[in-house]
């Protein structure tokens, strides 16, 4: 599937030779608040947001890899000041790389099975940076396919509050239909059966 106007091959390489990947710097953990607050910034580790500390080490957009836990290999994507702990590797493509695009990329790739390790399983940057890819050579295409999937994840986003907003009415609903109090005249409006009344219990024999 291809947009119309590129038509070039796409070319093969290897993470190492399009981005730099680097794991981000060791942090206390007594120093990770786990609310956020004024002033203080988000913190990303090897399964994505670990808490809020004082510090920064990014100001950007970037990816990060999760390198460390049964969960090495997830991506995710952050924007603005954070700070990325050694067990995130944070991703800076070349100048020819859309940002957008590399992480839709990071995200298919699965780089989940290129971790080493069966105790405690892990990524090393040298493993990612010899993941071989394809890589539109346009930028403009890149930039293309990278707009057509955030849209479509916006759309995913907001069709995910309207459920989740759904399921609390529901589940409102459900308690006052259900909750009603026995002690309140229940037999002007209610009938009190036990499951017996209602039906019958059979046991079959297996």
């Amino acid at each position: 599937m291809r947009f119309p106007g590129f038509e070039d091959d796409w070319k093969a390489d290897i993470l190492g030779e399009v981005c730099k990947m680097q794991a981000g710097k060791f942090v206390s953990a007594s120093e990770i608040l786990e609310k956020e607050q004024d002033e203080l910034f988000p913190c990303y580790g090897g399964n994505g947001l670990r808490g809020y500390t004082k510090y920064y080490n990014q100001n950007g957009l970037y990816s990060l890899i999760g390198r460390q836990g049964a969960l090495c290999g997830n991506v995710t994507i952050v924007d603005g000041k954070f700070y990325a702990t050694e067990h995130a590797v944070v991703v800076t493509p070349d100048e020819s790389i859309d940002t957008l695009w590399m992480y839709y990329l990071l995200t298919h790739l699965n780089l989940n099975q290129y971790a080493t390790g069966a105790a405690q399983p892990g990524l090393s940057v040298q493993n990612l940076e010899r993941v071989e890819v394809a890589i539109p050579k346009s930028k403009t295409e890149q930039q293309k396919i990278s707009a057509i999937l955030s849209l479509i994840d916006r759309r995913i986003q907001t069709q995910n509050k309207i459920i989740e907003e759904l399921e609390t009415f529901n589940k409102s609903v459900v308690d006052k239909l259900f909750n009603y109090k026995f002690n309140e005249n229940p037999d002007a409006y209610w009938s009190h059966l036990t499951y017996g009344d209602i039906f019958e219990v059979r046991t079959k024999k297996m």
